[in-house]
C-alpha cells in the first residue's frame, strides 16, 4: 500500500488515505465497508501505526483498500450490503465519497505527528564523511550505526514550501526514511525488518553554519513524503543483506545533480533498528532516517562555502518506487 495523509477540499484535520492510481481512498469514509466498529474509530496515521484501536491498524487499512477495489469491480465486500451504500455508484456511502482525486486535496507529511526522529549516517563513504567532518559537521561512526536525535516537530510534506533560515544558508539533504510500526526492546537484527511499517523519502534540511551545528542538533526542518510505502511492496528490491536496492535522485531547478543507490548503505535499516533498541524501547511512529546520501547535499557538491539554496529554487528528491518529494524554497516570513 501507499499510505498518505491529506487535507480534504473542505479543510479540517489531516485524514489518512491510501493511494489507488490517481485517486485517494479516504480510509475513514470507507471504513464502514469492513465493519461498523471501524467506521466509528479514529483514522489518522499514528493511530493506524500504533494499532491501539482493534479495528484501526495496517491490516484493516489493507482490508478497506481491497473492499473498495471489490466495489469498483462490482463485487460486494460483505454478504449483506450496508444500509445506505450506493452499490450502483460504488464510490459513496450516503453522501460521503469514498475516493477523491489526488489533485483535489493537499497532501501533508504521511506521518504528521512524528514520535521521534533518529538520524543516522549510513549512506556516505569514508571520503565524504571525512570532508563533512572537516567542514565542521556531525558524522557517524564508520563501524557502528551511530545516530543523533533531530527535531521532530517541524515536519513538512510534499509541495510544502520551506523558508530560508535567518542566516540564509540553507542546504538540502537527500535521504531515505522508515517508520516503526511495531515496537520492541533489544530487537535482534533478524527480527528488526518486521518492525518497519514502511518507507518514504526524506529531505533533511540543514543550516550551513558550523558553529550552530556544533551547539545544537539538526532541528531546522525535515520534509517527508510523498507517501508511506509499506514494507511488503518493497521486498522485491531487498538484497541478500537486507538492504533495499533503490535509486534516489536529487533534482534542483529541473536538473538532476546527484543520484545514489541505497544498496550501498553501510548498515541496513534492520541493523539501525537493532542498535537503537539496545536497552531502549522503540514505539510505533518513530522515524529512522538513513542520513544524507553521498552527494545528496550542496555541501558535498560545492564545498564548505556553498553556494546554497536561494528563494525560488525547487528541490525534488525522487525514487521510482517511492514517488517524488518536491519542496519550493521561500524567503523567511516576517
Amino acid at each position: 500500500m501507499r499510505l498518505l495523509s491529506f487535507i480534504s477540499p473542505s479543510g479540517g484535520a489531516a485524514r489518512a488515505g491510501a493511494l489507488l492510481g490517481e485517486t485517494i481512498i479516504d480510509l475513514a469514509a470507507a471504513a464502514p465497508l469492513i465493519s461498523e466498529d471501524a467506521a466509528e474509530a479514529p483514522w489518522d496515521m499514528l493511530t493506524i501505526l500504533r494499532g491501539d484501536h482493534p479495528d484501526v491498524n495496517l491490516a484493516a487499512a489493507a482490508d478497506i483498500v481491497q473492499a473498495v477495489v471489490n466495489v469498483i469491480g462490482g463485487e460486494d465486500p460483505t454478504e449483506t450490503p450496508l444500509d445506505g451504500f450506493d452499490w450502483q455508484a460504488g464510490l459513496t456511502i450516503g453522501d460521503t465519497a469514498l475516493m477523491v482525486p489526488i489533485h483535489q486535496v493537499r497532501l501533508v507529511a504521511p506521518l504528521p505527528q512524528v514520535v521521534s526522529l533518529r538520524e543516522f549516517d549510513a549512506l556516505v563513504s569514508e571520503q565524504t564523511s571525512a570532508l563533512r567532518q572537516a567542514a565542521g559537521y556531525w558524522v557517524g561512526h564508520q563501524r557502528f550505526p551511530a545516530f543523533r536525535f533531530a527535531g521532530h516537530t517541524t515536519i513538512y510534506g510534499p509541495d510544502e514550501s520551506v523558508e530560508l533560515p535567518e542566516s540564509g544558508l540553507l542546504d538540502c539533504g537527500m535521504a531515505l526514511g522508515c517508520v516503526i510500526g511495531r515496537g520492541g526492546r533489544n530487537i535482534p537484527v533478524e527480527e528488526a525488518d518486521a518492525c518497519i511499517a514502511g518507507y518514504f523519502l526524506v529531505n533533511a534540511w540543514a543550516i550551513r553554519d558550523p558553529l550552530l551545528a556544533s551547539l545544537r542538533p539538526r532541528d531546522f526542518a525535515t520534509s517527508l513524503g510523498p507517501w508511506l510505502v509499506t514494507s511488503d511492496e518493497l521486498e522485491y528490491y531487498r538484497d541478500d543483506d537486507g538492504r533495499l536496492m533503490l535509486t534516489l535522485r536529487l533534482v534542483i531547478n529541473g536538473r538532476e545533480i546527484s543520484r545514489y543507490n541505497t544498496a550501498l548503505m553501510r548498515f541496513s535499516f534492520g541493523e539501525l533498528i537493532a542498535f537503537a533498541s539496545r536497552d531502549t524501547t522503540l514505539y510505533p511512529g518513530e522515524v529512522f532516517v538513513s542520513g544524507v546520501a553521498d552527494g545528496g547535499c550542496l555541501l558535498d557538491l560545492n564545498g564548505a562555502d556553498g553556494p546554497w539554496l536561494n528563494p525560488g529554487d525547487e528541490v525534488i528528491i525522487e525514487c521510482t518506487e517511492l514517488g517524488h518529494l518536491r519542496s519550493p524554497i521561500d524567503l523567511m516570513s516576517e
